[in-house]
């Protein structure tokens, strides 16, 4: 039996398992790598999407395979496997007189599996030599400590070995890694951005982006407090043989409870998703994170009223039918809406005329300082080759 099968024979079943969730879970984790550069940099490229996504895949990565595949059969692996932690640095020097080639392809492995954060810390995180040196030490001792420990005692004993050689590659290799990043910020500089700026062009990503943080912002405004209300409810009202509720002396349906939340849930949409915006100029708590305006033309007096009724009453339309679990009809909404982005490259809510060009005045969000607008084409010239706008 070649050592290939033997391998996949082993860890067989956990091996399909990372490999599934990998993507997915990347995919997932890579929302709020988004929400931070734009937080930092106000506007994000199609290149730094994809950068994103690499990023944590690369981290997902390197956690999965450096902590799985487990072997299948615990009992069986323990008993016949006993590792024992290498602490001896120079070890390399032994392994690479007796495995020749492929010790040193381990150990160049080692190193190279560590590039990527090297990289990143700097050239995306803008973080020191020394800094860098610390992380890739210490993320490579957590690694080797959970090797070591069975993954913290999740698995019965240590199934692969600790090996000190590994902490001193993996940390050349982080150390690499920021000489690489060095490197290309000779060749590409990294541009530092106005801080005081608002996106009021936001592309797909962006709005997609402050979107789902406005969203969790929303459930967290009333989901705690309508766990609350039914928890008090439970707590005083009285159940009686017919299913119903007598509190207070009144007789009350538990579909009441529905009600209540759904009541909860639609106010904190209309604190953050209208009032919120509406008093900020266009950013709701979102889009001050990632500075963004949704109000993509200055509006005044009956222009704003109706872009904010539209907009307050397709997405608030949306997130009731989500509330009312009316699954069907809200991904229905979700892309008619979608696939109007799409083909107009702007929202419904987005075709409410503006004011004239000599009327316009935009006043930034930070410390109130009136600015003029900036004209469209110039606005256009900025953003480069955002992805196009969309989104929310």
């Amino acid at each position: 039996m070649s050592i290939v099968t033997l391998y996949a024979k082993t860890f067989s079943t956990p091996l399909l398992i990372a490999l599934v969730a990998w993507p997915f879970i990347s995919a997932f984790l890579t929302l709020p790598i988004l929400a931070l550069l734009y937080h930092r940099d106000h506007r994000l490229r199609l290149a730094s999407v994809i950068g994103s996504y690499l990023s944590v895949l690369y981290v997902a990565g390197l956690v999965t395979f450096t902590q799985y595949p487990m072997p299948d059969n615990p009992d069986r692996y323990c008993a016949t496997h006993h590792l024992s932690p290498q602490l001896n640095p120079l070890a390399f020097i032994q392994d690479i007189t007796t495995g020749g080639v492929s010790a040193v392809l381990q150990l160049l492995l080692n190193v190279v599996l560590f590039l990527p954060l090297g990289f990143l810390l700097m050239r995306f995180l803008r973080r020191g030599f020394a800094h860098t040196a610390i992380v890739g030490f210490i993320l490579s001792l957590v690694i080797e400590l959970t090797q070591l420990s069975g993954l913290l005692g999740l698995y019965p004993c240590s199934y692969r070995q600790f090996d000190v050689d590994d902490l001193l590659t993996n940390t050349l290799g982080a150390v690499a890694g920021y000489g690489i990043a060095k490197l290309c910020d000779r060749r590409w500089p990294y541009r530092p951005v106005d801080r005081l700026e608002v996106n009021h062009r936001p592309g797909i990503v962006h709005r997609g982006v402050t979107f789902a943080i406005d969203m969790i912002i929303v459930t967290l405004g009333y989901y705690p407090l309508g766990l609350v209300v039914i928890l008090l409810f439970h707590m005083l009202a009285k159940p009686l043989p017919d299913g119903t509720f007598q509190l207070a002396g009144a007789i009350v349906h538990v579909e009441s409870l529905d009600t209540i939340v759904t009541v909860l849930g639609m106010v904190s949409f209309l604190v953050f998703e209208l009032w919120i915006p509406a008093s900020h100029r266009g950013q709701t708590l979102g889009g001050m994170f990632t500075h963004m305006s949704m109000e993509t033309r200055a509006r005044r007096g009956w222009k704003r009223v109706l872009f904010y009724v539209i907009r307050t009453v397709i997405i608030g339309g949306w997130f009731l039918l989500t509330l009312l679990q009316k699954d069907a009809h809200s991904g229905l909404l979700v892309i008619a809406v979608a696939v109007f982005a799409l083909v107009f490259k702007q929202m419904p809510w987005d075709y409410i005329p503006g004011d004239t060009e000599t009327e316009r005045e935009r006043t930034n969000t930070v410390d109130g300082t009136p600015v003029p607008s900036i004209p469209q084409n110039q606005q256009d010239g900025r953003q480069g080759r955002e992805t196009p706008a969309a989104g929310r």
